[in-house]
């Protein structure tokens, strides 16, 4: 565990002096904010300022394309007629792909989406209606850099929302407290802090009235009679509250609880489990000042020093959705020539098969994370699940960009130990101990007689390079290291 008591650096924007803004801090921001990056891009990382570059990644991220609509994405049960299971599972599995590949086409855009699905955590398993799946999708892509007030106010009406915590049964006279308790506990205040057990009943009430057809698959609307229409306490005030004084009294009157709360889940996602809560408060002001716009505390936590002290690199364990995009996006392979077009479909398994299946968290308090994502079969799985990717998915002109990296970052094209130590510190963004350098030059070494490296006639431009290449990072991705970003 990090001693974060022993970690003195504050959220003033990271200078560097010279010689110190090195390639391990550029790949810690791109590990951190997306899912790494290829070796071209973290060289231009090098050439301009931290604070600058955070700032072209953020831009980068709130201007990504929006998810454009399906012909289907509107569809309600009746347009689907009888005996269309299959066609709605298609589709369906079909926005789960957009998502998967999100993660290389925007992945600044894609990390915060799966953050905030995390966070509003609903689950198609429940609501089961594409129409409902896409509407909550849009809406965590256009509101992931926005404003989360806004956010919360238009979450609770999604469809997928109403009814996965019963919104859709909560009416005049038979409340039903489930959305309004995780709306308090889960979605902005935090666990105890700043409610009571009557808050939660007397919100209940005011959120009555909106509906959803469910088995119609149509769109949310308020009905009128089943609204309360009776005076609620919450927060010590009273009034005939409805759905939008709550979060008028959310972020008023517990305006810092929110603040720390979802600052303190930000500082989890991006810097470590163990959040310094001096850094949170400073963050929470910067919420609350900027009126619950999310970029400016992304900005400054990014651009700090705090966020590139050296003890929280490699300090947090890869979710299987950055772990299998990371296998990828850190070899530099072009989507459209390098890999095979199933790439995909296949991720998205492995993903759902290691525990992390999109639109379908395991409960409403979403993942639990950290050490949640590696137990002793999780871990043979990863291993055996990355390097069928690796040894399935990645074409010939895949093979060529492993030896393109290898010269690239090793500046070396005859030593093995020099490649070995230097395309593991690109893949790792660590040093490795010597004895696992030494085991690693034997996996680059290995089918190629050792009388070929001791008189200097092997090197990286050996026909069978790429393969021993592709050998040496099987071996990099079992090693313990290759689970934390």
């Amino acid at each position: 565990m990090i001693a974060n008591n022993c970690v003195t650096s504050t959220l003033a924007p990271y200078l560097p002096a010279a010689g110190d803004w090195t390639s391990a801090k550029v790949a810690h921001l791109y590990r951190s904010f997306g899912y790494g990056a290829d070796y071209d891009t973290i060289q231009s990382g090098l050439l301009i300022s931290p604070t600058n570059l955070v700032n072209q990644l953020i831009n980068e991220a709130v201007n990504s394309p929006q998810p454009e609509s399906y012909y289907w994405s509107e569809y309600t049960s009746e347009d689907y007629g009888e005996d269309s299971d299959d066609e709605q599972r298609d589709n369906f599995r079909q926005l789960k792909y957009d998502w998967t590949e999100r993660g290389f086409t925007s992945p600044f855009q894609q990390k915060m989406t799966i953050f905030w699905h995390d966070h509003f955590a609903t689950e198609e398993d429940v609501y089961r209606c594409n129409r409902y799946a896409w509407r909550y999708y849009k809406l965590i892509h256009e509101m992931a850099f926005g404003n989360f007030r806004s956010f919360v106010e238009q979450m609770g009406l999604t469809e997928a929302m109403l009814v996965y915590l019963d919104g859709n049964d909560n009416r005049v006279g038979a409340p039903n407290e489930n959305y309004a308790r995780e709306l308090l506990e889960l979605f902005t205040m935090g666990e105890n802090n700043g409610y009571s057990q009557t808050d939660i009943e007397e919100t209940a009430k005011a959120l009555t009235g909106w509906r959803v057809k469910r088995n119609q698959c149509t769109e949310a609307y308020f009905q009128e009679n089943r609204f309360d229409e009776s005076v609620k306490t919450i927060f010590g005030q009273s009034g005939n509250f409805g759905y939008d004084d709550v979060h008028e009294l959310i972020f008023t009157l517990r305006k810092t609880q929110v603040a720390k709360y979802i600052c303190m889940k930000l500082y989890r996602q991006f810097v470590y489990r163990d959040a310094d809560e001096d850094i949170v408060g400073e963050l929470a002001q910067t919420f609350m000042d900027s009126n619950w716009e999310i970029v400016p505390v992304l900005r400054q936590l990014l651009s700090s020093e705090h966020f590139y002290e050296e003890t929280f690199r490699g300090a947090k364990i890869k979710s299987p959705v950055a772990l299998t995009t990371q296998l990828i996006t850190a070899l530099g392979l072009d989507l459209d020539t390098d890999l095979n077009p199933n790439i995909f479909q296949y991720i998205e398994y492995i993903n759902d098969e290691m525990g992390q299946d999109l639109f379908n968290p395991p409960n409403v308090a979403g993942w639990p994370g950290y050490r949640f994502w590696l137990s002793e079969n999780s871990l043979a799985f990863r291993w055996s699940y990355c390097n069928n990717v690796v040894n399935a998915y990645i074409e010939d002109t895949g093979y060529e960009k492993l030896r393109t990296l290898a010269l690239a970052v090793s500046n070396s094209d005859t030593d093995p130990r020099v490649i070995t130590e230097a395309f593991a510190k690109h893949l790792l963004d660590i040093d490795l101990d010597e004895n696992l350098i030494d085991i690693g030059t034997l996996y680059l070494k290995a089918g190629i007689p050792e009388n070929y490296f001791e008189d200097g006639s092997w090197n990286l431009y050996w026909q069978e390079a790429p393969e021993q290449l592709l050998n040496l990072y099987r071996y990099l991705i079992q090693i313990p290291e290759y689970q934390l970003s």
